[in-house]
């Protein structure tokens, strides 16, 4: 199967497999004409099964005609005709095949010669830039040694008129980010606004993820699919030996991607923003937008807007914090001590006006524009600890934090390694007075669950009468809608339907208790409540079918405007997204900041438990206590043998496909947690050197969790269209062991897991279709669920080469 989707290249070869075999059709001629009429309709009803995949939809259809024809010359059809039934049903859905088959070949003889006239041109590039690279191979070797800076007029150029097509991830540094970039093709140049006091010395990848806003955090998985990587600050950072300035921000973040990253391996050395945005705001005005907030809505577009904008209004205290300059309470620099940046402006309270009318719930939901990311508040503690999950689950991100409400230590140490860092006192945030009393409690109970009921009686409006119709569909098999190339959507939210443990904690009488409204990263429970809305729906089996349009809108309002816009997305982005989102509700921890300062080796173990105990005072949720990954990523000097360790976690592992051909996951597993080495600009700083020195990384899971989920990276951004890796990848589905893959002093307690459910993709990104299969959660009885319809599935059987998300669950 080539990259478009299609397993064939022309007409010709696809029809030499449409037809029957001659003992087929010796067989059917010997049948009665009911039998053979009743395997023309089975034909039928098997291809619009198969719809996305327009070869198998035609060959299915081609053979169903073969049958109509047997039917039709066969001798007893003059008396089947008159004496049966079934004769003007048959006449119509003959019809219908013939229909179909002629505008699918019509579709499938365009697609064909798109597909010849598209290798030609990838062909040509191709050796264009072959040719360019043998002609320039001198020139290009010297400027990625001694360049490290880039205009914003050379990567918009690069972006644009490059062959191929080049792709763009800007990471914007900037104190004050009123003003941010905007490219109207995100997937070419996509900006996350990274919060200026989040950077300093002991930033790691993890800790940067961890603290990120939800909104910007997905978007990390694009590190490593973007041709180039850029740092963005005000005026372009001071460079020493194509390096940042050491102990400056630019510094930190670098380092963050590039040493202590052993999530996202980049394809490039990131470079540095000639000019900063104001060279950008210069060069380019019109891809440059003002993020001042918008003012509320004045009129709510339906009950549940009204609803929430009550909630947020009756309690400011929840998004509105401010906090004194904490410059004021800094001494000044020594020669030991470097300068503590200016804290950032107290962020303003995001309003959301729209001048968008409100839309009938039958209609597809208009998503207002989208809320700036401004600088994050620092977190709060819960006014008490709170009770854990009821069950024994991980969590998601490693939690070094660079957040102020760490303890004030007197003689603090680098992460990772490294000499000591004096560092200035802060002040602690975790000690703004809390008005919440147990009155306050109930009216926060109260309004998340006005929100669950008005999405309820939402979903309730927008059900078709065709499916009120039909009964009561069955509990936790119920279908989703398509709204316009929503199936990316679809297909993940019923793999987490089925999964153990979700289903158990986002349903009305749970959710509430599990929301901390105080957590500066969350929706405050408004996405929990939709969810928990949605998933009961599901499992109470009212209808067969419901749309789910006012999820979709509340989800785009709250997290992330653009999965809305109408157009086919990565089913693992909008993962990523609901789950972050969903933690963040859900994290219960008093966010408790540590700093990680292990060296691996011999101790690793007894590092591993002090890295648990402190992470779960930072970050303790249902969500990543079911999902969450635990990875170590241990660096070793190879010079002096000293070496450091960072752990981290991860709701979903997104894995490379090392063929384009066929494989399978173990390869794809070792291939991931495997050692690489750490030389030239990606150096490891080695703390006993005192100098970087060439070093190796590995990267192995220490702890894996309840329930398992890995990501095959089928897509990648080539030449302005994702190109898609449609790798025959096959796995185990009964008996899947994670030791192999496990660092050798990791506890391997119950490493057998079992599949439970797939996101599968037919095509390409921007015209493919997401199903998905899944063992019912209660009957363990296999459906597949392709939108609105879901079928029974005797056995789990996929085509390796469309499987996208794997879901796993202990044994």
């Amino acid at each position: 199967m080539n990259s478009s989707g299609l397993q064939f290249t022309s007409m010709t070869e696809l029809l030499a497999t449409c037809s029957l075999t001659e003992q087929q059709t010796r067989q059917f001629e010997q049948k009665s004409l009911d039998v053979v009429y009743q395997s023309l309709k089975n034909l039928q009803g098997s291809a619009e099964k198969a719809r996305g995949d327009l070869e198998q939809q035609y060959r299915l259809l081609m053979k169903a005609g073969e049958l109509g024809n047997i039917i039709t010359k066969s001798s007893k059809f003059a008396r089947w005709k008159q004496n049966t039934a079934n004769a003007a049903l048959f006449y119509a859905d003959f019809e219908k095949v013939v229909r179909e088959a002629s505008n699918l070949q019509s579709v499938l003889n365009i697609k064909y010669e798109n597909l010849v006239r598209r290798a030609d041109t990838q062909k040509r590039a191709e050796q264009e830039a072959a040719d360019k690279r043998a002609a320039t191979i001198t020139v290009d070797s010297t400027m990625r040694a001694v360049r490290a800076k880039i205009t914003p007029r050379e990567l918009v150029r690069k972006v644009e008129n490059d062959t191929p097509k080049k792709s763009a991830l800007i990471f914007d540094i900037r104190q004050n980010q009123s003003d941010a970039i905007f490219y109207n093709r995100s997937e070419m140049i996509t900006v996350i606004q990274v919060p200026y006091d989040m950077i300093d010395s002991s930033l790691t990848f993890a800790s940067f993820r961890t603290n990120l806003a939800v909104t910007q955090r997905a978007l990390l998985a694009r590190l490593s699919t973007s041709d180039y990587v850029v740092l963005m600050d005000d005026d372009g950072p001071e460079l020493v030996n194509t390096s940042p300035l050491p102990k400056s921000k630019m510094s930190f973040l670098f380092k963050a991607l590039t040493q202590y990253n052993q999530s996202e391996r980049l394809r490039e050395r990131p470079m540095f923003m000639e000019g900063g945005f104001k060279m950008w705001k210069a060069q380019y005005p019109t891809y440059t937008k003002n993020e001042q907030p918008v003012t509320p809505r004045s009129i709510p577009s339906d009950e549940l807007d009204d609803v929430i904008s009550a909630y947020h209004r009756n309690y400011p205290m929840i998004s509105e914090i401010r906090y004194p300059d904490l410059n004021t309470m800094r001494p000044e620099p020594t020669a030991q001590t470097p300068p503590a940046p200016a804290a950032p402006p107290a962020a303003p309270a995001l309003n959301r006006q729209s001048t968008i009318p409100p839309v009938a719930m039958t209609q597809r939901p208009m998503i207002p524009p989208s809320l700036p990311s401004s600088t994050p508040p620092a977190p709060l503690k819960p006014v008490a600890p709170p009770t854990p999950p009821i069950f024994p689950l991980l969590d998601r991100t490693s939690k070094p934090s660079t957040l102020p409400e760490r303890p004030i230590d007197p003689s603090p140490t680098r992460q990772n390694g490294g000499g000591e860092v004096k560092r200035p006192p802060l002040l602690d945030r975790a000690t703004k007075p809390n008005a919440q009393n147990a009155q306050t409690s109930k009216q926060h109970e109260a309004q998340l669950l006005s929100i669950y009921d008005q999405m309820d009686m939402a979903i309730h409006r927008v059900v078709d009468d065709s499916t009120r119709n039909k009964g009561r569909g069955v509990p936790g098999a119920v279908g989703l809608f398509n709204m316009g190339n929503t199936c990316f959507m679809s297909a993940t939210l019923q793999c987490l339907f089925q999964t153990p443990g979700l289903a158990e904690v986002f349903t009305k009488k749970v959710f509430v208790s599990k929301v901390n409204t105080q957590s500066r990263l969350g929706s405050k429970g408004v996405i929990s409540a939709g969810f928990a809305s949605l998933s009961d729906m599901i499992w109470n089996g009212t209808f067969t079918a419901i749309r789910p349009s006012r999820f979709l809108q509340l989800f785009s309002d709250t997290v992330y405007q653009p999965l809305s816009d109408g157009r086919q997305h990565d089913a693992s982005e909008f993962q990523i997204f609901l789950l972050d989102a969903l933690h963040e509700d859900t994290n219960q921890a008093q966010r408790i900041s540590f700093e990680q300062n292990y060296h691996g080796g011999a101790g690793i173990a007894k590092e591993a438990a002090d890295f648990l105990k402190k992470h779960y005072q930072f970050s303790l949720s249902p969500v990543n206590r079911l999902l969450g990954s635990i990875t170590v990523s241990e660096i070793r000097c190879l010079t002096c043998g000293a070496s450091s360790a960072t752990f981290e976690e991860n709701t979903i592992i997104s894995v490379e496909i090392p063929s384009n051909s066929s494989c399978s996951l173990d390869m794809c597993l070792r291939s991931h947690f495997s050692q690489t080495k750490l030389d030239g600009d990606s150096r490891w700083n080695c703390p006993k050197c005192k100098e970087p020195r060439a070093s190796t990384r590995t990267s192995k899971l220490w702890q894996p969790p309840p329930v398992m989920i890995i990501h095959l990276k089928r897509f990648a951004l080539f030449n302005g269209d994702f190109e898609k890796n449609t790798a025959a990848v096959t796995f185990e589905t009964a008996r899947f062991d994670v030791r192999p893959y496990l660092h050798e002093m990791a506890p391997a307690e119950k490493p057998v897991y079992k599949l439970y459910a797939a996101t599968l993709h037919n095509g390409r990104l921007n015209s493919g279709h997401y199903t998905a299969v899944a063992s019912h959660l209660r009957s363990d009885k296999w459906l597949r669920f392709d939108d609105s319809v879901v079928t029974p599935c005797e056995n789990f059987k996929v085509d390796p080469s469309l499987a996208y998300i794997l879901f796993y669950k202990r044994c």
